[in-house]
């Protein structure tokens, strides 16, 4: 018995080592898009010593990078959760677009999963939308929100949800959110038409943060066959981008950010018959992700 305890002691300490090395990546990425735009401030206002005006500029874009950060920063760690709308599962279930039932497995599996990975729990919302789909914001404990379409939450079962809930409270627990959030008010998730901002949305999001909270979520489920066939059948789906619920400006600046990456700016159909999604950069794609989880 001591020995099981002793092994099973070193799997949460390895677990947990991974858990925080990938939050520290994504606030370093963070910081390192916020704060090498000082930069030219900084050599202006030194070179002020030999000319008065560039002292002035050096300061003023020292001045306007910094509102600029702070806004984009804040905004960040608050969640982007307002400008996707939604409700809360009980206003869902008032409204009758959300069964009873459906409500409190949302918020029970929730709990659940919370406990076990250390989380608070998140504000949970509700978007009316037929689409399957998801996404987690917020790098805040008290702002952090989880998003589940009306079509995600009624056409899973509850092992199906606790994978999905797994994936996108992964995202909050390797802080994913935070640099997601970044790409969304800094850069409209690489939709702002700026040269490299694509490029630079794809890096601070990351290409791999989809099935990094993937091999996330079957760390704490230790069933890979439930996300698989969550995922499976939201590819299935007619459509998994939520217009009916989302803004065009919200779903373009998220687009890479939901558990099935929606068909906005910068994706392509694989040119499959399976109905997933190809990203036009490098990322992993939708078939990409569910090889590795069936090779678990």
């Amino acid at each position: 018995m001591e020995a099981s305890r002793q092994v099973l002691g070193r799997a949460t300490a390895r677990r947990d080592e991974a858990w925080r090395r990938a939050a520290q990546e994504n606030r370093r990425r963070s910081l390192t898009a916020i704060v090498p735009p000082f930069g030219p401030g900084v050599v202006l206002a030194v070179l002020g010593i030999f000319a008065m005006p560039l002292l002035v500029a050096g300061v003023v874009v020292l001045a306007l990078w910094g509102v600029i950060a702070v806004i984009a920063w804040r905004g960040a760690v608050a969640g982007t959760g307002s400008r996707l709308g939604g409700m809360s599962p009980d206003d869902a279930v008032r409204a009758g677009v959300l069964a009873p039932l459906a409500a409190e497995r949302y918020r029970d599996v929730t709990e659940s999963l919370c406990a076990a990975l250390g989380l608070e729990q998140p504000r949970l919302s509700v978007l009316v939308d037929a689409a399957p789909n998801a996404i987690a914001t917020g790098a805040r404990p008290d702002a952090a929100q989880l998003d589940l379409t009306t079509g995600l939450l009624a056409g899973v079962d509850r092992i199906q949800l606790e994978a999905v809930l797994a994936h996108e409270l992964a995202h909050l627990k390797r802080v994913d959110t935070l640099s997601g959030g970044l790409s969304t008010k800094l850069l409209r998730g690489g939709s702002l038409p700026l040269p490299g901002a694509a490029r630079l949305a794809r890096w601070l999001e990351g290409s791999a943060r989809e099935l990094e909270a993937d091999l996330g979520a079957v760390q704490v489920t230790r069933y890979p066959p439930a996300l698989v066939s969550a995922l499976e059948s939201m590819s299935r789906a007619p459509s998994t981008v939520p217009e009916a619920s989302v803004p065009a400006d919200a779903r373009r600046a998220t687009a890479r950010q939901w558990i099935v990456p929606i068909e906005e700016t910068g994706t392509t159909r694989s040119g499959g018959d399976d109905g997933t999604t190809r990203p036009a950069d490098r990322g992993f794609t939708l078939s990409d992700r569910l090889e590795v989880l069936v090779e678990l």
